[in-house]
C-alpha cells in the first residue's frame, strides 16, 4: 500500500512551494491531494487500476495531481518534487514542519541565520539568535522551542490511525508468505495506543527461515536492518521500522502475549509466573522442563490463574489485579454502535452532502449520524451563520421525512469562545437536536483561564457534549491545560457527556482522561470527526481508546437506539 509514501511526497511538493513562494492555491491543492492520500483506506494503486477517471473521482484531485499520481505508481518518483529537492535543502523540510514555524517562518530563518536542520535551529534559539530577528519577540521563540521538542518527540512515534491501514495491508502479505500457519499484529498498535513508534509482528511456523527471508524481500521493505534464523527488523520505504517474530505453532499464544506487550503488564506476569513456580516466556509457560501452555493466549493466561486479558488494557493500570478479583470490565465492542455523533456536511468544511453521509451511515448500519458542522468563529471550516444554521436545521429535518432511517440529527460544533460564551446564540442552539462544544483557538491560555472558559460553556443549558476536550493534535499541538477534575465535576453536574474523538490525529479525550471522566460517572460521546466518508472508519480508534479507558457499554450515547437517544437529548434540556 502506497498511499502514505505518496501524500508524503504530495505534502513535501507542498511545503517546499510554499518556501519558494509558489501560488497559494496550487500550494493548497498538494496539501489537500496529501490529505486525501492519507485518509485513503483503499490501495492508492488499486483505485488506479480504473483509470486516471477513478482517480479524478477522489476529492481534491484534479488532471495534474492525477498524473503525478499515474507518474508515481509507474516509476517510483515525482519529477516536480526532485526539482523542487534541488533547490531546498533536506532539512529545511524538517524545520518547516516544526509546530509554530512553518515555510514562511522557515524561510526567513534559512536566510537571515542559516537554519538548514533542526540541530542549527535548536543552536539559534540557545543563542538567542531569534529574538534579533523583526517579529520575533520572546514569547514567539518560546513558542518555536516548544514546537521543536514536540517534532523531535514526535519523530519517534506515529499516530496509530496513520499506519493502521498500512499494518493490515502488510499483515496479509505476510499472511501470505510460504510458511506462514499464523501471523498477526502485535505491540502498541493491538493495544490502540494512540501513537506508536514501529509494526511488530508474530507468525507461526516451523520453517522460520523461509518466512524471515520472504519478509525482507517484500516490496515495501527499503532498507534490512537485522536478519537472524526466527526475526528480523527492516525499514519501510516510508521510513517506519517493522519487527518480525516467528515462533513454533505451539508458542503462538505465548508469543502474541509477549509480543503484544505492554513490557510493564508482561514484567509483572512474570513476577507473578515466579511467585507460581513457573516460567514465562515468548515460547510458553514452563514448570521445570514441562510446557503448561504456550498454543493460545487464553491458555497462557489460564495457566497463571488469571482470565483472558483483553490487549487494550494490558498497560499494568491495575488489570491484573482486577483479574485476579474476577473484576475485569465488560469492554465497549465496535459492534455495540449504532451511530456516530460527530460528522461534517459540504454546510461547512466536510466533503460529502447529506444524501452521501446518509447512504454511509447506511451501509454500516448505523441507525443515526450526527451532523455538527462548525460554527462561523472557525473561519476556514465556513461554517453557516445563524441565519444560515436555522435554515440547515430544516434542511436535515425535510431530509429526514423523505429519507427515513438512519436518521440525520441536526447538530452543531460550536467554538467555546476565550470568555466561555458559544459562537452560536441561544435561539439556534434551542433549535439543534444536538449541540457539541469544542476549543479552536486561545490553546495557550493559563490552566485556569481555560478551566473558567469551559466551566462557563458548560453552564449553557442547550450543550449536550464536550468534544475533543483537549484540543491536541498528535505530534502537532500538546493538550490544552485545564483542571478536568473539576470540568468533569461541572460536566456531571449539568448532564453534559465528553467526547472521545476518533479522529487520528485527535484521539481526544486520550485514555487517561477517559478513564477519570467514566469513572467519575460521565455519559461518553464517541465520534469519528469525520470530514468525508472515508473517515467514518475512524469509528475503530474511537472505541479503542474506549477500551483502553476501562468503558463498558453503559453510559454510551453511540450504545443507545435512536428513540433513545432522542430522549436522552431532549431530558437534557428539561423536555
Amino acid at each position: 500500500m502506497r498511499n502514505q509514501e505518496l501524500a508524503r511526497l504530495f505534502e513535501e511538493i507542498g511545503l517546499m512551494s510554499e518556501f519558494l513562494g509558489d501560488n497559494p492555491f496550487r500550494v493548497r491543492a498538494y496539501y489537500q491531494a496529501a490529505r486525501t492520500l492519507y485518509d485513503l483506506d483503499t490501495p492508492i494503486e488499486e483505485v488506479a487500476k480504473g483509470g486516471k477517471e477513478a482517480l479524478l473521482a477522489l476529492p481534491g484531485i484534479g488532471p495534474d495531481l492525477a498524473e503525478k499520481i499515474l507518474e508515481f505508481l509507474n516509476t517510483g518518483k515525482i519529477a516536480k518534487h526532485q526539482e523542487l529537492a534541488k533547490k531546498v535543502p533536506w532539512g529545511v523540510l524538517q524545520v518547516m514542519e516544526v509546530p509554530g514555524v512553518g515555510p514562511k517562518t522557515a524561510r526567513l530563518l534559512y536566510e537571515a541565520l542559516g537554519v538548514d536542520s533542526l540541530e542549527k535551529l535548536r543552536e539559534a534559539l540557545e543563542r538567542g539568535d531569534l529574538l534579533r530577528l523583526r517579529g520575533f519577540g520572546p514569547k514567539k521563540a518560546e513558542r518555536i522551542r516548544e514546537g521543536l521538542a514536540l517534532a523531535q518527540a514526535a519523530g519517534k512515534r506515529r499516530p496509530l490511525g496513520a499506519v493502521l491501514s498500512l499494518a493490515r495491508n502488510l499483515l496479509e502479505e505476510i499472511r501470505a508468505l510460504p510458511g506462514v500457519e499464523r501471523a498477526e499484529l502485535c505491540g502498541s498498535a493491538r493495544r490502540y495506543k494512540d501513537t506508536v513508534g514501529d509494526l511488530d509482528y508474530l507468525v507461526a511456523s516451523l520453517e522460520a527461515a523461509k518466512v524471515v527471508e520472504g519478509f525482507v524481500a517484500l516490496p515495501q521493505v527499503k532498507e534490512v536492518y537485522a536478519k537472524g534464523k526466527e526475526r528480523a527488523t527492516v525499514f519501510l520505504k516510508n521510513g517506519l521500522q517493522v519487527d518480525l517474530r516467528v515462533v513454533p505453532p505451539e508458542s503462538f499464544g505465548a508469543g502474541l502475549q509477549y509480543l503484544t506487550g505492554s513490557k510493564a503488564h508482561s514484567i509483572k506476569l512474570r513476577a507473578l509466573a515466579q511467585d507460581m513456580g513457573l516460567k514465562l516466556s515468548e515460547y510458553g509457560v514452563f514448570r521445570e522442563a514441562v510446557r503448561l501452555a504456550g498454543e493460545t493466549e487464553e491458555g497462557v493466561y489460564a495457566a497463571l490463574g488469571l482470565p483472558f486479558i483483553p490487549p487494550p488494557l494490558r498497560e499494568d493500570q491495575g488489570e491484573i489485579e482486577a483479574a485476579q478479583r474476577g473484576e475485569l470490565p465488560q469492554l465497549l465492542e465496535l459492534s455495540h454502535i449504532k451511530g456516530d455523533l460527530q460528522v461534517h456536511s459540504t454546510y461547512s468544511d466536510g466533503k460529502n452532502s447529506l444524501e452521501e453521509l446518509w447512504q454511509a451511515a447506511k451501509a454500516l448500519g448505523y441507525q443515526y449520524l450526527g451532523v455538527t458542522d462548525h460554527s462561523p468563529a472557525v473561519r476556514v471550516a465556513g461554517g453557516p451563520s445563524p441565519e444560515e444554521a436555522l435554515r440547515r436545521i430544516e434542511a436535515i429535518r425535510r431530509f429526514n421525512e423523505t429519507h427515513g432511517p438512519p436518521y440525520l440529527l441536526a447538530g452543531a460544533e460550536v467554538d467555546i469562545r476565550p470568555d466561555g460564551s458559544l459562537d452560536y446564540p441561544d435561539w439556534v442552539l434551542r433549535e439543534l437536536d444536538l449541540v457539541l462544544v469544542s476549543i479552536h483557538s486561545q490553546f495557550k491560555l493559563s490552566k485556569a483561564e481555560q478551566t473558567r472558559r469551559i466551566l462557563k460553556a458548560l453552564d449553557n443549558p442547550f450543550v449536550h457534549v464536550l468534544a475533543h476536550p483537549t484540543a491536541r493534535l498528535l505530534g502537532r499541538r500538546p493538550p490544552v491545560e485545564a483542571d478536568w477534575e473539576a470540568v468533569f465535576q461541572k460536566a456531571k453536574e449539568k448532564g453534559v457527556a465528553v467526547e472521545i474523538d476518533g479522529y487520528y490525529d485527535r484521539m481526544d479525550l486520550p485514555d487517561d482522561l477517559a478513564r477519570l471522566a467514566y469513572g467519575r460517572g460521565l455519559w461518553v460521546s464517541l465520534s469519528t470527526d469525520a470530514h468525508q466518508t472515508e473517515h467514518l472508519r475512524f469509528m475503530e480508534l474511537a472505541v479503542g481508546t474506549a477500551q483502553r479507558a476501562w468503558i463498558g457499554p453503559e453510559r454510551v450515547l453511540n450504545v443507545l437506539s435512536y428513540e433513545e437517544l432522542t430522549r436522552w437529548l431532549k431530558a437534557r434540556r428539561g423536555l
